[in-house]
């Protein structure tokens, strides 16, 4: 006859550590100590609840455990370095659970999981020419964070001579892990010369971290500068000019004509809301630069305004499915105006995921005042969850939530879509008994109720929100423990039998339940009417049929 436990815990599990440390790329380990206080021996299973499986292996995953000793086994935490493992905390449970008797231990610790730093920058094309007229040269710089963290960057150019301008679109960015961001960059040449030879710059472009100065990545670049004039193109120009000077200057000078060396965007493909820098470089005797648009292939010209320099950059939002710029240059002197084309093409935005929640529950959902409630939950396209009462922000990566209420809450999750703008709800609900009122619920009830002496009658019962159940009857004809859901046929020899289950709460409060079963004597069997052996039987007397 096995014994009761209400008031000490059956599995005891303890951690080696609370919190659990892991770089990226390493590993750790955890030893969990589990006790088995039960009186009968027992295979203890160990799981982990609440991270990614793929963070961690347990090599014995179950254990066979005497009454009253304890063992020792180790989870072990390997995560990869990838910047989808982002930095943060992420709590978990470790359940242990008697596979025999259903008796279930838990210990609560954290992953922390650390951040790392790896950066890389990249350029369109490594190499570029400015000319006399073409001083400007556009480039892309790709910055990519493929480290673990959120990282804020700072941008810079140089060259070790000094001898060139550098213009970012923007010299901070911020970027989370894995995400890539492509910064136009304008490089030209402090100075133009008419006369002379080439001129390479070898400069430098670096992104470095606001917080450390010590995470930084950067990439190499060169600019070639032309003269307008060679040296030996200038000796014959010298004397070309010594030899027809007096007919160059008592000539009618015409205008110079007016050319449009270049009209560019540093992009002709885009998602919508995405800028463009346009770029032009113009040369002749322009006067007046005007940069006008259209959208789609018939839309109505639009100007964007004058511009007042022959080389220039222009940020610019072109919408879809198609824009078309317009660059005129008008000179005094000139039959007609320098006009040059270049057309972006526009790709609506992604739809955003809309947020969904596939599970929310509280566990326990029955607790007394002080105990804490574990909420849970799956969702999908999430930027932010909220937790209410209390309007808890959480980020995306969270998935668990501990609270201790007082009193019948009703706890409801908002998940916020990627999009900032839709939501998506559920609720759950948790009752909170006073602590002298037990958690367990109990459905205990018997399929016949009046029997025939030394048949079986048969039990049947739920419980719900129970550590402990056990099962007696008044005439001793059974005392056990036994699982949460089950049935029983037990025999019955006198006149009535109360059956009583009890149902032990966390807190040790007994919920009781009692079936009273009651027997009869069974009937005598019908004489038996049949003749002896070689006897006729009597024929019947009845009206014989018509």
């Amino acid at each position: 006859m096995a014994s009761t436990m209400t008031e000490v815990q059956k599995i005891v599990v303890s951690l080696s550590l609370s919190d659990v440390v892991v770089e990226p790329g390493g590993g750790a380990q955890l030893v969990v100590s589990m006790t088995n206080r039960q009186e009968t021996a027992d295979r203890l299973s160990l799981e982990v609840e609440g991270i990614d499986v793929e963070w961690y292996a347990i090599p014995v995953p179950a254990v066979n455990v005497a009454p009253d000793a304890q063992v020792s086994e180790r989870i072990l935490f390997k995560i990869a370095r990838s910047s989808g493992n982002r930095a943060g905390s992420y709590p978990f449970l470790v359940r242990v659970q008697a596979m025999e008797t259903g008796e279930v231990g838990v210990a609560q610790a954290t992953l922390v999981v650390k951040p790392y730093s790896h950066l890389q920058v990249e350029l369109d094309h490594k190499r570029a020419i400015a000319t006399f007229f073409r001083p400007l040269n556009d480039f892309d710089v790709s910055i990519t964070n493929q480290g673990n963290a959120e990282e804020t960057l700072n941008l810079y150019a140089s060259d070790s001579d000094d001898g060139c301008a550098y213009e970012f679109d923007t010299d901070r960015i911020t970027l989370k892990p894995g995400q890539t961001s492509v910064v136009p960059l304008a490089i030209r040449p402090k100075t133009t010369s008419v006369l002379g030879g080439t001129r390479l710059y070898g400069f430098t472009v670096s992104a470095r971290s606001v917080d450390d100065s010590y995470v930084s990545a950067n990439v190499s670049g060169q600019i070639e500068k032309h003269a307008l004039i060679s040296p030996f193109l200038g000796i014959f120009l010298l004397l070309a000019t010594v030899v027809g000077g007096g007919v160059y200057f008592f000539r009618p000078k015409p205008p110079v004509p007016i050319v449009i060396h270049a009209f560019t965007a540093s992009t002709t493909r885009i998602v919508s809301g995405v800028p463009v820098t346009l770029s032009w470089d113009v040369s002749g005797s322009a006067q007046q630069f005007i940069i006008k648009h259209r959208v789609g292939r018939e839309g109505e010209e639009i100007v964007d305004g004058e511009q007042d320099r022959a080389a220039g950059s222009l940020i610019v939002k072109p919408e879809a499915p198609q824009t078309t710029y317009i660059l005129v240059v008008r000179g005094a002197g000139q039959p007609r105006d320098a006009i040059k084309n270049l057309t972006i093409d526009v790709a609506p935005p992604p739809l955003p995921v809309p947020p969904g929640i596939n599970e929310f529950k509280a566990a326990p959902p029955r607790i007394h005042p002080g105990d804490m409630v574990m909420l849970s939950w799956k969702a999908s396209g999430v930027k932010e969850a909220i937790i209410d009462p209390g309007n808890v922000h959480l980020s995306s990566l969270d998935m668990t939530h501990p609270e201790t209420p007082e009193q019948d809450t009703t706890y409801t999750l908002r998940i916020v879509g990627e999009d900032g703008k839709t939501v998506a709800s559920k609720t759950v609900d948790v009752k909170v008994l006073p602590k002298d009122e037990p958690l367990a619920e109990i459905k205990f009830d018997a399929a016949n109720k009046v029997i025939y002496v030394g048949d079986m009658a048969h039990l049947k019962w739920s419980v719900q929100f129970a550590k402990t159940v056990h099962l007696t009857a008044d005439n001793n004809s059974v005392d056990v423990d036994v699982k949460p859901d089950g049935s029983r046929d037990v025999k019955v020899d006198v006149p009535t039998v109360t059956f009583t289950l009890k149902a032990y709460d966390s807190a040790g409060q007994v919920k009781t339940a009692t079936v009273i079963v009651t027997t009869k004597e069974r009937p005598a069997p019908p004489p038996d009417t049949s003749p002896p052996p070689g006897v006729a039987p009597t024929p019947s007397t009845g009206t014989p049929p018509p």
